[in-house]
């Protein structure tokens, strides 16, 4: 009896529903912080819990394929740099307003999406483009819009690509 022998090709970037998982869940508890501002910190916090589980839970799923060199370093990599743009941020403008503040912490966040583009793809460098130019919106042209509005674009922006990035974008460039 003849059998069928299928060849499938590696997805080029294997570790995008992690990606997308985490961003859903960090996107969630951005949004639940500027919405319930009073538990800022725990939304916060719990989104950035639930990303890592949810994200290290991926492995369960379904294989796309090894990550290579390149894309464990740029992940890596883009990670060491998001901490020390942090921490730049946080010491240039330590005497500067809350605003200033959070929008420059969203700006190197934003920036820390173009290297993990190695990892995740392009949809992620287009992430960090469009959050870190919302960030930048806000600390330059958009005094007077309130820093929530910008939070919650943000915060939005990473839920909406994390599910594109979970649910779309690997079953469209699967071949």
């Amino acid at each position: 009896m003849p059998t069928i022998a299928v060849a499938v090709a590696d997805h080029p970037y294997p570790l995008i529903r992690g990606g997308g998982l985490f961003l859903i869940f960090v996107g969630l508890g951005f949004l639940g912080s500027w919405t319930f501002n009073k538990y800022w910190l725990q939304f916060m916090i719990g989104g950035f819990i639930a990303g890592f589980t949810a994200s290290g839970l991926s492995a369960l799923l379904p294989s796309l394929g090894s990550p290579s060199f390149a894309q464990i370093a740029g992940l890596v990599g883009s990670f060491v740099i998001e901490m020390g743009l942090i921490y730049l941020a946080i010491t240039t403008t330590k005497d500067a307003d809350e605003r200033t503040q959070i929008l420059s912490i969203l700006f190197v966040v934003g920036l820390h999406f173009l290297p993990m583009g190695l990892a995740h793809g392009p949809l992620i460098t287009t992430l960090g483009v469009l959050t870190a130019i919302n960030a930048l919106i806000g600390l330059r042209l958009a005094r007077a819009t309130p820093t929530p509005v910008f939070g919650v674009v943000d915060a939005v922006l990473k839920l909406g690509f994390g599910c594109v990035m979970l649910f779309a974008y690997p079953a469209l460039t699967f071949a």
